[in-house]
C-alpha cells in the first residue's frame, strides 16, 4: 500500500506531461491521429503476408506452395515454399499492387508475375518450359 502513493503520483505525472505536450502541438488534438481505416486498407491491399498458390499444367511437386512476403526496411524478400523446399526470390520488386521476382528451381530461373487484389493473387511464372498460370490467396491463420 505504501508504494501505491508514488505509482498514484507518478501516473498524474505522465498524463500531465503528456497533455502539456498535446497543448504545444496544436496540430495532435487527439491522443491518436492515425485513422484506423487508412490503417486496416493499407495492410488489406498490401502483398506482406502468406500466401497459398497453385500452379497449372505443372509436374504435381511444384503445382502448389506458399510465397512468404515481407518487408524488412525499405526492402521486400520473398520465401518460396514448394516441395519440401524453401528457395530465396531474387530481384524482388514491389508497386502498389504487383509483384515481380525471380527463384530458381532445378536450376532454372523461373520469373513471377503477381497481381494482388484484395485477398487474391493471380500472375504468370515464366520458364524456359513455358508460360503457367499462378492463383492464390492469402492465408489469414
Amino acid at each position: 500500500m505504501r508504494n501505491f502513493g508514488k505509482l498514484f503520483y507518478a501516473s498524474i505525472f505522465f498524463v500531465c506531461g503528456s497533455m502539456s505536450l498535446l497543448a504545444e502541438n496544436p496540430s495532435n488534438s487527439t491522443f491518436c491521429s492515425i485513422d484506423p481505416t487508412e490503417v486496416l486498407e493499407k495492410v488489406y491491399k498490401s502483398p506482406i503476408g502468406i500466401w497459398e498458390y497453385t500452379v497449372e499444367d505443372v509436374p504435381y511437386e511444384y503445382s502448389a506452395g506458399v510465397l512468404v512476403i515481407t518487408k524488412e526496411k525499405e526492402e521486400y524478400k520473398v520465401l518460396v515454399k514448394v516441395n519440401y523446399n524453401t528457395l530465396t526470390a531474387s530481384d524482388v520488386k514491389v508497386n502498389e499492387d504487383e509483384v515481380n521476382f525471380s527463384v530458381y528451381i532445378e536450376g532454372g530461373k523461373v520469373q513471377v508475375s503477381l497481381q494482388v487484389k484484395d485477398d487474391l493473387i493471380n500472375g504468370n511464372a515464366n520458364s524456359t518450359e513455358g508460360s503457367f498460370s499462378l492463383k492464390g490467396k492469402r492465408n489469414k491463420s
